[in-house]
């Protein structure tokens, strides 16, 4: 298969937009006529069994958050494996949210677990190089072709907390935030790169569209992902200056706005979640286009 950097690429190229569609299950939000009186894991699978092929016609890529599927134990966990292959049996690609960071074999073990069932995933940096390592040997074409995405400027207001903390450097002091995503660059300087870009990708939030220029300058070879669309308040059109001439290089993502666009007792609620991500990928065509054009 090819590595989630070229197959991203090539799909928005061909025209898909370059949106991810996040998979946050919550039982009170699912439709009330999907499994009901079945154990919680069994009726979220039976939700994306049904979500996801209509997802797949307007999405390259889907964001499942592993802690909305473990918050039901083993069962829980089983169900989130089964959300993975039933999304690519789909045809998309699937970027596990999981937002690992830890180090030496612990590292290792997070990378052999995740990606056996993901083709790309979240990683936290705070513990450093060697922490990521293990996942940056897995996006060697080689060893499979994955990708990750570092958390560089989150989208959660307390982000200013640390990200904004200033470090000194030869050239003065920058923001904590910055430090990450030069980081970023470097990890992904000596991995291959599709239509410019490396498998090291960065998460920036799109509730700080003031900073995404500055950041899109750190981080020129790498796929930005743009959570906050939506629920927490960040607007699709203030976007422009994350992608390039071509419209790649970075994918907006959405969840409760696609995924939970409809009554719990609506019949059509699947026709729902399917006019939401329409809706969704033309916005963001649109914006991806106009990049182009300025």
């Amino acid at each position: 298969m090819p590595s989630f950097a070229s197959e991203i690429a090539s799909r928005v190229l061909a025209g898909q937009a370059p949106i991810v569609i996040g998979l946050d299950p919550r039982l009170d939000a699912l439709p009330r006529r999907v499994a009901p009186g079945a154990p919680p894991a069994e009726r979220i699978v039976e939700f994306y069994r049904q979500a996801l092929p209509a997802i797949a016609r307007h999405a390259p890529c889907v964001k499942p958050n592993i802690a909305f599927f473990e918050c039901y134990g083993s069962a829980g966990y089983r169900a989130f494996e089964q959300t993975c292959e039933l999304a690519r049996a789909a045809g998309l690609l699937v970027l596990a949210d999981v937002k690992r960071g830890d180090i030496g074999s612990t590292a290792e073990a997070y990378a052999q677990g995740h990606y056996a069932v993901a083709d790309a995933v979240t990683l936290h940096p705070y513990l450093g190089a060697d922490s990521v390592a293990p996942f940056l040997r897995a996006c060697h074409p080689d060893q499979g072709g994955k990708a990750v995405f570092v958390l560089v400027r989150t989208s959660n207001p307390g982000a200013r907390d640390f990200q904004d903390l200033q470090v000194a450097g030869d050239g003065g002091p920058r923001a904590l935030c910055d430090v990450v995503a030069e980081a970023v660059t470097r990890w992904g300087a000596d991995l291959p790169q599709s239509e410019g870009y490396s498998p090291v990708g960065a998460v920036v939030g799109a509730t700080w569209p003031e900073e995404l220029a500055r950041l899109r300058n750190l981080l020129p070879h790498s796929w930005l992902l743009l959570p906050g669309v939506g629920a927490q308040g960040a607007s699709v059109q203030d976007l422009a200056a994350a992608f390039d001439a071509r419209g790649l290089g970075a994918l907006v993502n959405q969840s409760r706005g696609v995924m939970q666009a409809f009554a719990a007792d609506d019949s059509g609620w699947l026709d729902r979640v399917e006019e939401a991500a329409a809706t969704f990928a033309r916005e963001c065509r649109a914006v991806a286009t106009a990049a182009g054009n300025r």
